[in-house]
């Protein structure tokens, strides 16, 4: 009988503590499920705060587009003012092309020359015959080029260059010829030869073959005052 109330009283007993331990252990059971919730809890609470902190500021401006920079232009190195290219000589007066007097078109040529000097009387018909190695020979005479009637660069170079000096300022109008002077009226009568309007002698006589001629030009160049001579009629026939 003892013997029972002694294991009944450990049964009881140990039904208490088992109570105890059960009663103590929900809280902790508790706690221990909790942890999960608050590591939520705690990790929102953040994110909250962040939200807050970013709402209290206040919104800063958009920032202005950097203002585009300007690219710099290549240096380049300054080149040295070059001057005028002077016009192209003559290749006939520079002796570049030689002409031959058997020729025709450059007996023409050179017969013109001699007769803008005054030197060459005939026909300005490209046949190379004594009127025109006369006044060849004249002409070098003149310049201290020989007396003889060989053609050669040294003398065409010294008979174009001279003519061209005086034809400039012929074909410009700054030098008006005088038909009533023999040296002027030769120089016509020689262009109207080139252009086939005159066919009589190149003497310097203003005459009516000559006369004849200038009104022919003039007609087919539709100028006034068929028979009169004057600058703008000059400077068309020598251009």
């Amino acid at each position: 009988m003892e013997k029972k109330n002694r294991n009944g009283g450990w049964l009881i007993l140990l039904l208490v503590i088992f109570f105890a331990l059960l009663v103590s252990g929900c809280p902790k059971s508790k706690e221990a499920a909790a942890p999960g919730i608050k590591e939520k809890k705690e990790a929102a609470e953040p994110a909250e705060a962040e939200e807050e902190a970013e709402a209290s500021q206040p919104a800063s401006s958009p920032t202005a587009p950097a203002a585009p920079v300007r690219p710099e232009a290549p240096q380049v190195a300054e080149k040295a003012p070059t001057s005028t290219p002077e016009a192209p000589e003559d290749p006939i007066a520079s002796g570049e092309i030689l002409l031959n007097p058997a020729f025709p078109q450059d007996a023409e040529k050179i017969q013109t020359r001699l007769a803008d000097l005054g030197l060459y009387k005939a026909a300005i018909d490209g046949i190379w015959g004594k009127g025109s190695r006369a006044a060849l020979r004249a002409f070098k005479q003149k310049n201290s080029l020989g007396s003889t009637d060989k053609w050669d660069k040294e003398t065409q170079m010294a008979l174009f260059r001279e003519a061209d000096a005086s034809q400039e300022s012929i074909s410009s109008g700054s030098v008006l010829l005088n038909p009533s002077s023999s040296p002027d009226a030769k120089k016509i009568q020689a262009r109207f030869q080139e252009l086939g309007l005159y066919k009589g002698p190149i003497d310097g006589i203003w005459g009516k073959g000559s006369q004849g001629a200038l009104k022919t030009f003039k007609e087919q160049n539709s100028l006034a005052d068929p028979d009169k001579w004057d600058k703008e009629t000059q400077i068309l026939l020598f251009k």
